[in-house]
C-alpha cells in the first residue's frame, strides 16, 4: 500500500476538523468563565458569565459538549454559595428593621437574577429569609413580653 493512500484514508474530514477546533475553543472559553465565576461575588455577574455563545455549527451538539454542562454546574454551585452567604448575613442581623432592609436589598439587587435561571433557588431564598425575619420578630416580641414592669 502506498503511504499516500494510507494518509488519505486516515485523514479527518475538513468539516469534522473544523467542528473539533470549534469545540476546543468553546471548551477553553468555558474553562476561563468557570474560573471567573468561582471568583465572582455578585449574582448578576455569575449569570452573565454563564451565558456562552455557541457557534452555529455546534448548536446541534450542545448536549454532547461537556464543558457547557460543567459551566452551568459551576454557575449553579456559585449561586448557591452566594445565597448561603446572604442567609448567614441575614442571620447575623439583630433587628427586624435591619433584616427587612437587607432582605429587600438582596431581593431586588441579587436574588432577582435567580428568577430566570434558578427559580427553585429564588423560592428557597424568599422562604428562608422570611423564616429568619419571623424568628427575629418572635424573639424581639418575646423579650418585650418577658420584661417586668410593662
Amino acid at each position: 500500500m502506498n503511504p499516500i493512500q494510507n494518509r488519505r484514508k486516515n485523514r479527518m474530514l475538513d468539516a469534522d476538523f473544523a467542528a473539533l477546533k470549534l469545540i476546543q475553543e468553546l471548551e477553553i472559553e468555558c474553562t476561563q468563565r468557570m474560573s471567573k465565576i468561582r471568583q465572582n461575588s455578585r449574582m448578576k455577574d455569575v449569570v452573565q458569565l454563564r451565558e456562552v455563545t455557541v457557534p452555529e455549527a455546534l448548536r446541534a451538539k450542545t448536549t454532547e459538549i461537556r464543558a457547557l454542562h460543567q459551566l452551568n454546574d459551576a454557575a449553579e454551585m456559585r449561586m448557591r454559595e452566594l445565597l448561603d452567604g446572604h442567609m448567614a448575613e441575614l442571620r447575623r442581623q439583630g433587628s427586624v428593621q435591619r433584616i427587612e432592609q437587607l432582605r429587600s436589598h438582596f431581593l431586588y439587587r441579587e436574588w432577582s437574577f435567580l428568577k430566570g435561571y434558578y427559580p427553585l433557588l429564588f423560592r428557597e431564598a424568599e422562604s428562608e429569609s422570611e423564616k429568619i425575619l419571623r424568628h427575629i420578630e418572635y424573639q424581639t416580641d418575646s423579650r418585650r413580653r418577658g420584661k417586668p414592669g410593662r
